[in-house]
């Protein structure tokens, strides 16, 4: 049995690892996955679970499974129960036909297994999994993607073993063409060949491995120049105890036509948990300087992004540039939280009419589901930072709230496990801000204004932005040395808890109802 720790560290390879698959009729090539088909759709998958030994505190088995979506550039996750009769049913909604997901079998408390499936729209995956008495798992799947076991397991630890193998170099004294040249050619290519050759994997899962690393090295350290450089600079400086100043260079556009050698048009990049991230990167390289897509036609954008961008990629046309458009959107509702305007609906319909209207219906569907999220936290509040010493800071926000027990959250934009945890504690918000709780949220200057100001209109809650001199000192002032970090205060404004990382809803829960009336 796997302690807690390493149930967060499964979980996050899991988050940080899940990958898409799609499937077109009449591909052939057996060396790689499906061609992409992007459609929004249901995938199903059933099972049983035998041979599970949970000790007494344990009451449930969730099952849960991470979907990355490559259209609306966000995370999803699923969950359901194990019944009484150690049976599991849950509908994955996919954005492609194919898909190839993260599962874990977990309970509150543990991790009991984690592993890579594959999914296929209107077809269910039907999944026998096994432990024997070590606490080993064994898996039998039928139907889906029909993964073999060492690729559903290999698949996942191939991340670990990836991060792991990354060597720092001198790249303050690099170029920016020197530290590409270095990175593509020293760096990437051996990481990519240990990984793979380590573990036994079907050609198809080798193949698709060199995508996902790929898009993470380019997303990563080589769109990341001057971040690496001056990081460089900053190590070697502690040793040497150097005094110099140093600042890198940013690159100019030039330095990117590297792009050209990964034909970025190629399908089988969107199979990728990094494709959102890559995506992302690419839209704010500074050199391109492309600007919001904002009321912009479609088409009149990206003729203004081809002119700057189709030299380095080395194509003027295709899948890259539909996605690249999706993308700027994507970012509109992820980063700003903001509903499309008439205008953006109107371009959206009109541009992907004639090419793929799927993606014109899942853009559409999301906006949809922003505007209600919206409206649904009506109760935002964002507060000025109390006008007084450090020391009070707290004490003066919990005065403001006496008579109702108050749940503080130290949380960042930048928090993968800050904001996951929001989501799941959606539920439970909404139950007790009925019973008089107040939820007060601490972020600081480390999340930037802009994109902390789109992401609290999906929070609600009574937030504040505090400077980085007033976060360090409420910080350590409590001993937080993490985030997500809380403190609970009963009706009096006396601290009854404080802890790090989330203990679980049913635990928060009890925490909280105990000091209501």
């Amino acid at each position: 049995m796997n302690n807690v720790i390493s149930f967060t560290k499964q979980t996050l390879l899991i988050a940080f690892f899940t990958v898409f698959f799609f499937c077109v009729n009449g591909q052939n090539n057996k060396d790689q996955f499906p061609d992409p088909k992007i459609k929004a759709g249901i995938a199903k998958i059933s099972g049983s679970i035998s041979n599970l030994k949970l000790s007494k505190e344990e009451k449930k088995v969730i099952i849960a499974v991470w979907v990355s979506n490559p259209v609306t550039a966000e995370e999803s996750k699923y969950e359901t129960n194990l019944n009484k009769n150690n049976q599991f049913s849950i509908n994955i909604p996919l954005e492609c036909s194919t898909a190839i997901c993260g599962f874990t079998v977990v309970t509150e408390t543990n991790s009991y297994g984690a592993c890579i499936i594959g999914l296929e729209q209107d077809k269910k995956l039907q999944m026998n999994i096994v432990f024997d008495d070590k606490g080993d798992i064994k898996i039998d799947v039928k139907e889906g993607l029909n993964l073999t076991f060492n690729d559903m397991m290999n698949l996942l630890k191939a991340r670990e073993r990836f991060e792991d193998l990354y060597n720092w170099g001198d790249f303050h004294k690099m170029t920016p063409k020197e530290f590409a040249e270095y990175e593509l050619t020293i760096n990437l290519k051996k990481r990519i060949n240990s990984t793979i050759d380590s573990l036994i994997l079907a050609k198809k899962s080798k193949k698709h491995l060199t995508n996902e690393f790929n898009l993470e090295y380019l997303s990563g350290p080589l769109f990341s120049y001057k971040e690496m450089a001056e990081r460089s600079f900053k190590n070697r400086k502690k040793e040497n105890l150097q005094s110099t100043a140093y600042t890198a260079i940013e690159p100019d556009k030039s330095y990117y036509s590297f792009l050209r050698q990964f034909n970025l048009n190629n399908p089988q990049y969107l199979y990728c948990y990094f494709y959102a991230k890559f995506m992302r990167r690419f839209l704010s390289i500074a050199a391109f300087k492309i600007p919001e897509i904002k009321n912009q036609p479609i088409d009149e954008w990206l003729r203004g992004v081809k002119a700057t961008v189709q030299d380095m990629v080395g194509f003027n046309s295709g899948l890259f540039y539909d996605m690249l458009a999706a993308s700027a959107y994507a970012r509109q509702f992820n980063d700003e939280r903001n509903p499309l305007t008439n205008k953006q609906v109107e371009n959206i319909k009109k541009y992907y009419k004639n090419r793929n209207e799927e993606i014109a219906k899942i853009l559409l569907k999301k906006n949809e589901e922003i505007i209600k999220i919206v409206e649904s936290n009506n109760d935002l509040k964002v507060n000025a930072t109390p006008a007084v010493a450090k020391e009070k800071l707290i004490d003066t926000i919990i005065a403001k709230y006496k008579g109702r027990v108050v749940l503080v959250d130290f949380w960042a934009t930048w928090c993968g496990p800050c904001v996951k945890t929001m989501e799941n504690m959606k539920p439970l918000k909404a139950e007790l801000k009925d019973k008089g709780v107040v939820f007060v949220y601490l972020s600081n200057s480390s999340s930037p204004k802009p994109l902390w100001e789109g992401k609290i209109k999906a929070i609600g809650g009574e937030q504040y932005y505090f400077k980085a001199d007033e976060w360090e000192y409420v910080m350590n002032s409590f001993g937080f040395e993490s985030i997500p970090s809380y403190l609970i205060y009963d009706k009096n404004g006396i601290l009854k808890h404080k802890f790090t990382s989330y203990p679980s809803t049913d635990k928060m829960r009890k925490m909280i109802e105990e000091l209501l009336p």
